[in-house]
């Protein structure tokens, strides 16, 4: 009962963004989407049996080391010998790589422009006075939605070039080239033009009601590099009511406006020095979250490099998705396909949705991925050893920079029928990663690193004998809350890895803020989204301030 409680305090408790992070917790991606309280408890349970069985085999071999004489000696020291409590005895050697995390946000996308801008000029100058400045600005750029279309441009301008020096301003160009001149919004405004005449205090800012306007004019005419209408609205074929009609826009303009940024297809490879790209989207049919990935997952027996997502229920027979050639337009649109605005994006049969309906901040998609690429390129078998033999970790540790688009918390509760729409939208598509589950099964992880690395004390032949078998087994099934196949304990661990470094930059809100943000793609709005991105990210990091001056 107490552990359960205690599980309800840590979903509870709001999270530092300053968090160290263990991403042990994923058994694969399917499962995550499948997540509650019953599995949660089932899990916590599983693995307090398995730290408690290897718990027993470490007691008792202190125990007998403990009360053994022999040869006249004292009796040992209850550290078994040879045993070190120094990580970096395990962690040495191990590679850090940077992960940059981009959000979901329509139009607030431009902050993200501002915000690389400033981590680009923090991390260079941080690498050349630490001896780094071949180490890459990332190794790896996920993203969702309008985050997906910033990573691959970031992402295909890198790789094209062969740096990333330009391609912040490339980004910066990206969004001015997507705005749009504040339309004519007389006519429309002229109610509230008359209220705000009239010194009425609960009026909107003149700023305020130009961002309103814009965005509803934009909505009945288009944004001209956006979207644009699609006439006339959708009849309601089904219940013919006349009030139900839905209008959908053409997507059309972005994916051109995309396409004149970013060269398609985007194929990276890890050897030739070059970022990862990965792109969140939803499956419509499945409900699950599909990561589009552009490295290879594996090569076939000519050497050609197998580029595919699978995903779906692994014991039904999964869902294939090749792309050998590299990431396509439509794999980014299919993560910025948002619902009933944008009509599905198809792929191989199968229609997807904007990837932030189940997955705004795509920390947990590439925590997995991460998983699965150095599991392959490393190879199942070696890192398996590297514990049974070594007690060590091999995957590479991650550092992760999060680019928010969403605020959490709130000085007010809005009370206007706009404010109240616009504090949903917040709380619905920020950061929503929960860590505390993963912390709670790290705290687990990390014990059992402990244990098994006693075994390879002097005389503890038996020992590690017995905890190699129990390695050997396989994980208990959790009734029918879950496809996901029982694995071996060995199979879970040996693809842990830390991530050392968590840097959550946000972008807040101003007394100006509208319900319809996502849609506000005018040129003024831009500019000041780019700004404040920027300086954000530097009021994040005042000692770096100080430095640059």
């Amino acid at each position: 009962m107490d552990n359960n409680n205690n599980i309800n305090n840590n979903n509870n408790r709001n999270h530092s963004n300053s968090s160290l992070l263990n991403p042990f917790l994923a058994k694969s991606m399917s499962f995550w989407h499948q997540q509650s309280a019953r599995a949660w408890i089932q899990i916590y349970k599983e693995y307090a049996v398995y730290s408690q069985k290897i718990s027993e085999l470490w007691s008792d071999a202190l125990w007998n080391s403990w009360i053994t004489k022999e040869d006249g000696q004292t009796r040992e020291n209850v550290r078994l010998q040879n045993r070190t409590d120094d990580p970096s005895i395990y962690k040495k050697k191990k590679k850090k790589m940077r992960a940059l995390i981009l959000q979901g946000g329509g139009a607030l996308g431009a902050f993200q422009a501002g915000a690389f801008k400033a981590l680009y000029e923090k991390l260079t100058r941080e690498d050349k006075e630490n001896g780094n400045e071949r180490r890459p600005l990332f190794d790896i750029v996920a993203g969702t939605s309008i985050g997906a279309i910033n990573a691959a441009l970031l992402v295909s301008y890198a790789v094209e070039n062969k740096t990333w020096k330009g391609s912040a301003e490339k980004l910066v160009e990206f969004w001015e080239y997507l705005s749009s001149p504040t339309p004519d919004i007389t006519k429309m405004s002229a109610n509230w033009k008359k209220e705000l005449d009239k010194n009425n205090p609960s009026a909107a800012s003149a700023e305020a009601a130009r961002r309103y306007y814009s965005v509803k004019e934009f909505l009945k005419s288009g944004a001209d590099k956006v979207y644009s209408p699609i006439l006339p609205p959708k009849e309601d074929e089904k219940f013919f009511d006349q009030q139900n009609k839905r209008m959908l826009y053409n997507k059309q303009p972005l994916q051109k406006s995309i396409e004149k940024f970013v060269k398609f297809p985007i194929a990276t490879n890890y050897d030739k020095g070059e970022p990862r790209l990965l792109v969140v989207s939803t499956d419509v049919a499945q409900g699950t979250t599909v990561a589009f990935d552009s490295y290879e997952k594996d090569k076939d027996l000519n050497g050609t490099e197998i580029r595919k997502t699978v995903y779906g229920d692994f014991t039904q027979g999964p869902i294939v998705i090749e792309y050998n050639e590299g990431l396509k337009i439509q794999h980014v649109m299919a993560s910025a396909s948002l619902p009933e605005f944008y009509d599905y994006e198809e792929i191989n049969g199968r229609k997807f949705w904007d990837g932030g309906i189940l997955s705004n901040t795509p920390i947990r998609e590439t925590i997995q991925a991460h998983k699965e690429f150095w599991e392959y390129k490393i190879g199942s078998k070696d890192l398996e050893d590297s514990i049974l033999d070594e007690a060590s970790l091999k995957v590479p540790d991650l550092e992760l920079y999060i680019v928010n688009l969403w605020h959490s918390d709130d000085k007010v509760v809005p009370s206007d029928p706009d404010g109240i729409t616009e504090r949903h939208a917040d709380i619905k598509s920020h950061d929503q990663y929960y860590v505390n589950e993963s912390i709670l099964i790290t705290h687990y992880i990390h014990l059992i690193e402990k244990l098994i690395q006693l075994r390879n004390g002097k005389n503890n032949y038996e020992l590690k004998k017995e905890i190699n078998n129990i390695l050997q087994n396989y994980t208990t099934s959790i009734d029918n809350t879950t496809t996901e196949i029982p694995k071996k304990y060995i199979d879970i661990i040996k693809t842990q890895f830390e991530i050392t470094k968590l840097e959550s930059i946000e972008r807040r809100d101003n007394i100006d803020t509208i319900s319809g943000k996502i849609g506000d793609f005018t040129s003024d709005t831009i500019k000041k989204l780019i700004k404040e991105g920027y300086e954000s990210t530097w009021k994040k990091y005042p000692q770096s301030i100080v430095q640059q001056q």
